[in-house]
């Protein structure tokens, strides 16, 4: 299947070609554009390209002008915006073009492998019994798990949010979550955090831990190290320089 990452700075672009390739084999020919002109002209000489990777902030075109452009001559094509603006606003609009999912950079490697067993997972079945759910619908904490790691990055996340996200009650969610993952809402919410946060730490020199602790939902940078402290014994900083 082909691949089509649409990024202006060169090492982002290399970046997510490396870890696609690194976590599936099914996007066997990937190609790249630095800009939305050389992208669509791309598109219209491959029209088979199956998944585009796009950034919403191009120097010639609004990202999600480029979405509506791709969706017009591409509608069946998986559109995954990737940013660094966490915004509610371009989240809100993307969806409502129909993009498949909205990532934010830094892109940690865990993030990217369940991103594209989703897409493969999408591309892969037949239309009449295409998933859109990885986890039984009666399987309350592991539906609960699973919104929680494609959602940590929201900083104001909370229990009732996923409860209706669910919904369910968020007590009875409270409840089940604390017998069948051992960890309140908090508690897994927080240890999960300070994984990806490790992960990005060594991951991702370029980025500061200002902007790691943003990824992750902790955009105060103080309270993000007094996290990370009281789960791993360092400091962010002290972990990277480990």
């Amino acid at each position: 299947m082909s691949l089509l990452i649409i990024d202006d700075e060169p090492i982002i672009r290399r970046g997510l070609r490396r870890m696609v390739t690194q976590v599936d084999h099914h996007f066997n020919h990937i190609l790249q554009a630095e800009n939305a002109q050389e992208a669509l002209t791309i598109i219209e000489k491959q029209p088979r390209i199956r998944a585009i990777f796009a950034d919403i902030n191009l120097p010639d075109m609004n990202g999600l002008d480029l979405v509506a452009a791709i969706k017009e001559r591409c509608p069946d094509t998986l559109v995954v915006m990737i940013s660094g603006y966490d915004e509610f606003t371009y989240a809100r609009q993307a969806i409502h073009l129909g993009v498949f999912d909205y990532l934010l950079k830094p892109v940690a490697q865990s993030d990217m492998r369940a991103l594209i067993r989703r897409l493969t997972n999408e591309l892969t079945q037949d239309g009449s019994t295409r998933k859109t759910e990885l986890y039984s619908p009666n399987d309350l904490c592991n539906r609960a798990a699973d919104y929680l790691s494609q959602h940590y990055g929201k900083k104001n996340l909370s229990l009732p949010m996923v409860a209706t996200a669910l919904f369910v009650d968020s007590s009875y969610l409270s409840k089940q979550m604390k017998l069948h993952l051992g960890k309140s809402f908090n508690d897994y919410l927080a240890t999960l955090r300070i994984a990806k946060a490790k992960e990005l730490l060594l991951q991702n020199y370029q980025y500061s831990i200002q902007e790691i602790g943003e990824k992750i939902g902790y955009p105060d940078q103080h309270y993000f190290s007094r996290v990370f402290k009281q789960h791993t014994g360092f400091s962010p900083r002290q972990y990277r320089q480990q």
